[in-house]
């Protein structure tokens, strides 16, 4: 369900937009798997038909355009994952930020086996 509260800054904004989207997009597959269906009926309906390639190229193109929207929905979702926009539950895990001194190598201390001695 699309959220209709007000929005009060960017991140809200960006929520708001995914949200649409995706509706939008499960939609625009939903439309997409039916065209395939109903090609794929009729194909099998006049299966000795005149019209078969007709239908043949409508199955085809159907997949072509389900596969298109597929893959833009995967393209902003990594566009979305890259830069830490869009969904707040996804956006709440991400962490641009990187400890750099948990990357830094660290001297051996006393204690650790690279400093006792060989018997």
């Amino acid at each position: 369900m699309i959220n209709t509260t007000h929005v009060t800054n960017a991140n809200e904004l960006f929520n708001r937009i995914n949200e649409i989207g995706n509706a939008v997009m499960w939609l625009l597959i939903a439309l997409a798997v039916v065209y395939i269906v109903w090609n794929i009926f009729l194909f099998i309906k006049n299966a000795g038909g005149d019209k078969r390639k007709e239908y043949q190229l409508g199955i085809a193109w159907g997949i072509v355009g389900l596969a298109i929207i597929l893959c833009i929905w995967g393209l902003v979702n990594i566009l979305e994952n890259t830069f830490g926009v869009g969904n707040s539950q996804n956006s709440s895990n991400y962490n641009s930020a990187v400890d750099v001194n948990s990357l830094m190598l660290k001297p051996p201390t006393s204690n650790s086996p690279a400093n006792t001695p060989v018997p």
